[in-house]
């Protein structure tokens, strides 16, 4: 017998059969046969912990799973040993393996900081669910911390050239630590500049027509030093932004619909009180028609809205955004804070599961959850090339260096907590420039699944990367505790759409290709086929 890796992760059946095996400690990706899995998954359910009721291919905290090697083929039995899913050591050893790979990887993303700047904290929405709220109904008051009549709520135009200037304080810290100097002498980064040139404008609503010159401003001035743009809009005002919207300007939006206009215009709420639905899809097809953005559209699912899935998806295909190559769409929950301040989920995803699952076998541009978009990234080399999954060490950039440059002069490392002191890392206004500081900046930017307990012991831990550290730090009162947010439930499945997607570009590819039966990469047939 051999012990199942504590880090390998199987799929939900794939449609027609086999199902994807996962070693989140290794990366290799295999696609195994029905009977294999049969094997492994008969050996997790003798396991003394009891399987996720609804997925028993779950084996979180499953670390003594003693495979029977006798009915396997002996060079399969070498590939599951080679690519790591099979091991003769015992879990304390991959623990620590993992742990290492977790503190390098962090290392590794330091290196990379993201950038987000907040012209406006202020928003033409009043969302029902917003989790800004507490700070926005405040805005008019003398007496808070941020308000109109401390003109710290949208940027002014000195701010642009403050925020521009830390930015390169930021990047040329970078470069005088240790790791950079190694990595660029083994090729890894290019001396010259820091990899990533990408800043994301958020807010409040960042894209709002009586801010656009501040707007045009900040575009125009990146633009010329080198940066591309993202933004997350309620999309309400696009169409004042079309010129700096496309290739090398603002080249990805990213904008919320919560189900179809007569429940998203009660959750989604304009000011001017104009159906927010009916402006969005209009601005949306105003996008699309320009060219050069890709258009994620982020739904939001309550048990209401969810049950409504049938309706959404009519009105995204008669718009002509299903499967169309500049549009992804994905579900996720709602996040609300219950009276203790505790962040709880909207809706159990296995609800979501149920109806939204059977949309990305019919189309190419439908994603369960923003984990399966997450999927379907980090797999694509894997699945394309034969290489490895990316794996990460940290959930995101909040964790290893994600600067937040806000109009109220200071910088936040999450943008859940924008505009509240539990984030807040610094301020960028000063006449020195950029000034962190150091306990905050320690606090969130060495948080890593190395330093979690909990998650060096659970089988994603390479692959969630701990969760969200604001939720975890609402939740428990440390960020230095996991926020699993049905990772568990949700990553399974989205692991068995990513592989039998990219199966099927394979096979339309080359059809009736003969493959190896072992060393699967995704054109392979499964291994182990009786």
């Amino acid at each position: 017998m051999l012990r199942l890796s504590s880090y390998s992760i199987l799929s939900e059946r794939l449609p027609g059969g086999a199902y994807a095996l996962l070693n989140g400690c290794t990366g290799t990706v295999d696609v195994i046969s029905d009977d294999l899995a049969a094997i492994i998954q008969d050996a997790l359910s003798r396991n003394e912990c009891d399987p996720h009721p609804h997925h028993p291919s779950t084996q979180r905290y499953k670390h003594d799973v003693w495979v029977p090697t006798e009915r396997i083929p002996e060079p399969v039995l070498e590939h599951l040993l080679e690519q790591g899913h099979l091991t003769r050591v015992g879990h304390e050893v991959e623990r620590a393996h993992v742990a290492r790979i977790a503190g390098l990887m962090h290392e590794v993303a330091e290196m990379t900081p993201h950038f987000l700047v907040v012209p406006n904290l202020d928003c033409n929405y009043r969302c029902t669910y917003c989790f800004e709220r507490p700070l926005q109904i405040k805005l008019n008051s003398r007496t808070a911390e941020i308000s109109y009549p401390k003109g710290n709520v949208v940027m002014r135009p000195e701010h642009v050239e403050a925020f521009y200037r830390a930015i390169e304080q930021v990047r040329s810290a970078v470069k005088t630590r240790a790791i950079w100097k190694e990595l660029v002498a083994l090729g890894r980064l290019d001396p010259d500049r820091v990899a990533n040139t990408m800043i994301t404008f958020y807010g409040g609503e960042p894209l709002d027509k009586a801010n656009k010159d501040i707007v045009f401003r900040i575009v125009e001035e990146g633009f010329a030093h080198g940066f591309n743009f993202a933004a997350i809009t309620n999309g309400h005002d696009l169409e004042h932004f079309l010129p700096v919207l496309g290739e090398r300007r603002i080249s990805q939006i990213q904008i919320s619909i919560d189900g179809p206009k007569r429940l998203h215009d009660k959750s989604r709420i304009a000011r001017n009180r104009e159906s927010s639905f009916d402006k969005i899809v209009q601005n949306v097809n105003a996008v699309l028609a320009q060219g050069g953005v890709e258009v994620q559209l982020r739904c939001h699912i309550d048990p209401k809205n969810n049950e409504a899935f049938g309706e959404l998806m009519a009105e995204f295909r008669a718009q002509g955004w299903l499967d169309h190559p500049s549009v992804v769409i994905y579900a996720t929950n709602y996040h609300v804070k219950d009276k203790e301040g505790h962040v709880t989920q909207g809706i159990d995803y296995e609800d979501v599961l149920r109806l939204w699952n059977g949309a990305t076998a019919r189309h190419d541009n439908v994603h369960v959850s923003g984990i399966a978009v997450h999927a379907d990234r980090a797999l694509a080399s894997a699945l394309k090339t034969g290489g490895l999954a990316q794996l990460k060490g940290t959930y995101c950039g909040a964790n290893s260096g994600l600067y937040i440059f806000a109009a109220d002069g200071y910088v936040y490392s999450c943008w859940e907590s924008v505009g509240k002191e539990c984030s807040r890392i610094g301020h960028f206004t000063t006449d020195a420039g950029l000034v962190l500081d150091e306990r905050m900046t320690e606090k969130w930017f060495k948080r890593s699944v190395a330093k979690i307990p909990e998650c060096l012991d659970c089988c994603y831990a390479l692959v969630c990367g701990g969760g969200c550290a604001q939720y975890a730090e609402y939740n428990t009162g440390t960020l230095d505790k996991p926020y699993c947010d049905q990772f568990e439930v949700v990553f399974p499945t989205a692991l068995a759409n990513t592989v039998a997607d990219h199966r099927s570009e394979a096979e339309a590819r080359s059809p009736g290709a003969d493959a190896d039966t072992v060393g699967a990469s995704i054109v392979a047939q499964p291994v182990f086929t009786t």
